[in-house]
This record gives C-alpha cells, structure tokens and sequence, in this order.
C-alpha cells in the first residue's frame, strides 16, 4: 500500500471562525469526525479571499464526491453541525466525510483510518 501524503486544506476567514467556535465538541473528542475535524484544523491554510483562487470545499458548498471505497458517488453541501435541510443531502463537518472534505479543491484526495480500514474521497465537483 501507498501512504500519500495528504492535500494541503484551505479555509476562509468566516469558516475559520465558525470552526472555532467548534472548540467545545472538539476538545477531548473521542468520536471519529470530531477527531479527524480537530486534526484538519490543524493543517488548515487561512485564505483572505476564497474567491481569488482555485475553489475550495467550504462550510455551505455543494460538493460531488466519490467515496472510493464503496465506489460510491454523491452529492451534498457541507454544513456545520444541526444546520441541515431535510429537502437537501448534507453532511455535517463534524462527520468523517464532513471534516474530510472541508477544504479540498477539484480532484484531491483525502485518506483516512477508520475501525473499518482505509477510507477515502475524491472530490468530483464544488459548487454553490
């Protein structure tokens, strides 16, 4: 097996702050998404503005993945913890694939350990 190493992350000031404000689930998490959530946090990059650049995965953003694994593709908008739509897929960031995804650009690929094995995304497309 190949270990990569893992994709840098981007944030924008606003998300930053929301995950922030996350601090209180996070500390001493013992859940997986929390857990790998706290550890992206750590590798995240600020960006002053999201827009300038290439897209990224971002709190509110529609994003298409394949979870490489289950050979699975779907779509659905990251959000933060008890703001989902019952009329929309979404996946919290405090969710595995939630905090795997956050910060990704078109075409990462993010790989994880869980009880399971290896799990991994591939993101597809990002939208709005």
């Amino acid at each position: 097996m190949t270990i990569t190493t893992p994709p840098p992350v981007f944030v924008s000031n606003d998300d930053f702050r929301a995950l922030s404000s996350l601090g209180q689930i996070l500390e001493g998490a013992t859940a997986p998404g929390p857990m790998l959530l706290a550890a992206e946090i750590g590798r995240l990059s600020v960006v002053e503005d999201p827009k300038a650049g290439a897209p990224f995965v971002r709190i509110g953003s529609r994003v298409t993945y394949c979870d490489v694994q289950r050979r699975r593709v779907r779509t659905a908008r990251v959000v933060m913890p008890g703001d989902g739509s019952i009329h929309e897929s979404s996946i919290p960031v405090t969710s595995p694939v939630g905090a795997a995804l956050l910060g990704l650009g078109v075409d990462d690929v993010f790989s994880w350990w869980t009880n399971g094995g290896m799990r991994s995304v591939h993101v597809l497309d990002i939208g709005k």
